[in-house]
């Protein structure tokens, strides 16, 4: 009963019959001496409080009892353990217990007193052990094959053992030949490590580093000096549009940082050999209004590229190099290579340009190549001027073959260069045309050319008045989509701000606004000027009646006569009112046959606020054109049959709205093309407006004028010609580092 007793009143754990080791303590020596079994002299384990207050374990109490000698080891032979006299240890002694280091005198390692009955026991080797196992691996490691290193199986992930020379002096004092051999121990065992990846491991070692770290790392294997090469230079210029000068300053201040940029000589020679003759700058006389009327010649900066041909390869071999020719998941046909020629004035100069249609964003600005730049008005005559000399090299490229490929040109651009492209001076205006090909336009300039009359008579030839300019079959002229979609935006937004200007000039003359604004002003007036009429005619009738009463008395009582007198006094007055009231109504007629501001009208107000309501919205600057970033994410690359009908009947409902809505306008030509042509358009190729369309020409205009003002310092052809330079420089960096490779 004594001994259930003390079990019941003993603390976990669980009691155990298995004697523990000698216990090596690493805490403090007062402390251990407090938390020690007076029986074993080992820390307590399940302690007990003795009659003495001193601790004593569970099982030590227990094996006493059990040896009929309850006699207390730490006190006088008269106090016996008897189970009145001892308690469970005080909580405090148990929690302290769970935290105190203790470390096993078999296997060395520190562990919980209060986890010391679990913990795993594993003696240390001994010496004869020790040497029978480092005779072992020795022989292992010195018979393998894979230069000193050795797995060993465990039943499970394998043991890996590698043989490490023991350093005898620090790496600082060592020679080049044992840094070395330590430099390959390392590298070695840092590939095990990495899983066969030493590069990123010791990346990520150095990322564990503080920056003062790392620094100092530098420091002390004298990489204080990053060199950039002359490649990646060029590239960062030719990207970021950076000039010479601005260059200069930026080596400058990276030297400053560590950072060494390559020579400006050396960069300049690079750029020369791979630009070489493939650029071309010159002042060209090109056609400008002149102020009295009619045209004059005026040399303007003209640069280009003189081998389109080249060019036009140099980018498809470029694409197929980095993997991003595309077809279109089947759009375009796989023995084919679509290729799109266009053109726009924006900015001062004219840019035509090209674009490979086979990549994943064939509209993007990289992807568009400016191959001739003038600063001159894009007229029939400037066209020809600067665009003739590339009449062979297109046809040449029309069905050139390239690799397995054949190549196919489309044109696109805005309605405008379109008709200038292929000489026309507008729409046919002469009814329905038959349909046209690039065949029966040249017929009809010839045909025009033949008969001697003037433009006023073009229209008989079909507008056919100059010889068209590339030979691209009309079927590969895009429709401009672009130009279209703002047009027809612009002209039904027109006849609805009309509409709502008509509302206004009614509203006016009921409104009473006090607003600062021209509404409120013509309002204003407009009341005025019908109270001044009405008040004026007023005084007209009062001056014919006092003007009576004056001659009436006159001839009755004479001129002389007082009365008479007062009357022509009152005519004289009246006189003066009504010319007063005579300026007045001529002012106010004025102002108000000025009228108001247009956007000042209410319901004009109101129109932009419906339109933003459904997500439209136009540019603060500009007119208040629509935003044509808008329209171009619209537009679709692709469409299918289905799509195709539902375009046909979208534009059908569309025009007999236009029609019903507007009886009075006329049909703009932007209408006349979606009305007439999208549709056939669409079926023919079965892609929309967008994967052809004029986007890329547009968009390269703010390119352009990024770089004029990074080269302001730069005049006339030698700014266009810099322009020109950065951009055949960068359609990517791709290729000035794969040029620059080459030479």
């Amino acid at each position: 009963m004594f001994i259930a007793h003390l079990l019941k009143i003993a603390p976990p754990p669980i009691f155990s019959h298995e004697p523990h080791p000698p216990l090596a303590s690493q805490n403090s020596s007062t402390v251990l001496n407090e938390l020690k079994c007076v029986v074993c002299s080992n820390i307590v384990t399940q302690p007990l409080e003795l009659p003495c207050r001193k601790l004593a374990c569970t099982r030590c109490v227990v094996e006493r009892v059990a040896a009929s000698s309850p006699v207390c080891p730490c006190c006088s032979e008269d106090s016996t353990l008897v189970p009145t006299g001892i308690r469970p240890a005080p909580n405090a002694i148990v929690i302290l217990l769970k935290d105190v280091l203790v470390q096993c005198a078999e296997c060395h390692r520190d562990v919980k007193a209060g986890c010391y009955e679990e913990h795993e026991c594993t003696p240390s080797l001994t010496l004869v052990e020790e040497r029978e196992a480092a005779a072992l691996l020795k022989r292992a490691i010195s018979t393998s094959p894979d230069q000193g290193i050795i797995q060993l199986p465990t039943g499970g992930t394998p043991m890996t053992f590698m043989h490490v020379t023991k350093a005898r002096h620090p790496t600082s004092a060592a020679c080049s030949r044992t840094v070395k051999t330590r430099c390959s121990e390392m590298q070695t065992a840092r590939s095990i490590v990495s899983g066969g990846e030493p590069s990123d491991l010791m990346k990520k070692e150095v990322l564990t580093l503080s920056d003062e770290e790392r620094k100092s790392l530098l420091q002390k294997a004298g990489i204080t000096n990053v060199a950039i090469d002359s490649a990646q230079v060029l590239a960062i210029k030719a990207g970021l549009a950076i000039p010479w000068n601005k260059m200069r300053l930026l080596r400058r201040w990276l030297k400053t940082s560590g950072v060494s940029l390559a020579g400006e000589e050396r960069m300049r020679h690079i750029c020369r050999r791979i630009v070489g003759d493939n650029l071309k700058g010159e002042m060209a006389l090109f056609s400008f209004p002149h102020t009295s009327g009619g045209e004059e010649l005026r040399g303007a900066p003209l640069v280009y590229i003189p081998d389109l041909v080249q060019k036009v390869v140099d980018l498809l071999e470029e694409n197929e190099r980095t993997g991003r020719l595309t077809w279109h998941d089947g759009v375009i046909p796989v023995s084919e290579i679509w290729l799109k020629l266009g053109g726009d004035k924006g900015g001062g100069s004219f840019k035509m340009n090209f674009q490979i249609v086979n990549v994943a964003a064939p509209n993007s600005v990289h992807n568009t190549c400016v191959f001739c730049c003038f600063e001159a008005g894009d007229t029939v005559t400037n066209l020809h001027i600067a665009l003739d000399r590339y009449k062979d090299q297109v046809t040449h490229l029309q069905g050139m073959k390239w690799r397995q490929y054949t190549l196919k040109l489309f044109m696109c651009g805005d309605y405008e260069f379109l008709t200038r492209m292929y000489g026309l001076s507008g729409a046919n205006v002469r009814g329905q045309a038959p349909p046209r090909t690039f065949e029966t336009i040249c017929a009809d300039h010839q045909h025009y050319i033949a008969s001697g009359v003037g433009k006023k008579e073009a229209q008989h030839f079909y507008n056919c008045i100059t010889e068209p300019i590339f030979n691209i079959p009309i079927s590969q002229v895009c429709p401009p989509g672009l130009h279209i979609t703002l047009g027809i935006f612009t002209k039904i937004y027109g006849l609805l701000e009309d509409q709502c200007h008509t509302f206004d000039l009614e509203l006016a003359m009921y409104s009473r606004e006090d607003a600062h604004s021209s509404f409120s002003t013509y309002s204003q007036v407009l009341q005025k000027l019908r109270m001044l009429q009405a008040e004026l005619e007023l005084a007209h009738k009062s001056y014919d009646a006092l003007q009576q009463m004056a001659t009436y008395a006159s001839l009755v009582v004479g001129e002389k006569d007082p009365v008479t007198m007062d009357f022509f006094k009152q005519c004289e007055d009246k006189m003066t009112s009504l010319k007063q009231l005579e300026t007045e109504v001529a002012n106010c007629t004025a102002t108000v046959k000025k009228g108001f501001s247009v956007k000042d009208g209410p319901f004009v107000k109101e129109l932009d606020s419906a339109l933003q309501s459904i997500g439209v919205h136009r540019q603060q600057y500009f007119g208040g054109a629509f935003i044509g970033n808008h329209v171009h994410k619209a537009l679709k690359n692709f469409i299918n049959e289905a799509q195709t009908c539902a375009l046909e009947q979208a534009i059908g409902q569309f025009m007999g709205f236009f029609r019903k809505s507007f009886p009075e306008a006329t049909v703009p030509i932007k209408m006349h093309i979606l009305e007439d042509h999208a549709t056939p358009w669409a079926n023919s190729t079965h892609v929309g407006f967008g994967l052809l369309g004029e986007q890329g020409a547009e968009s390269i205009h703010a390119k352009f004028t990024r770089l004029g003002l990074a080269y302001t310092a730069v005049t006339d052809k030698g700014c266009t010609q810099t322009i020109e330079t950065v951009e055949w420089m960068y359609p990517s960096i791709a290729l000035v580092e794969y040029a620059t490779s080459r030479i």
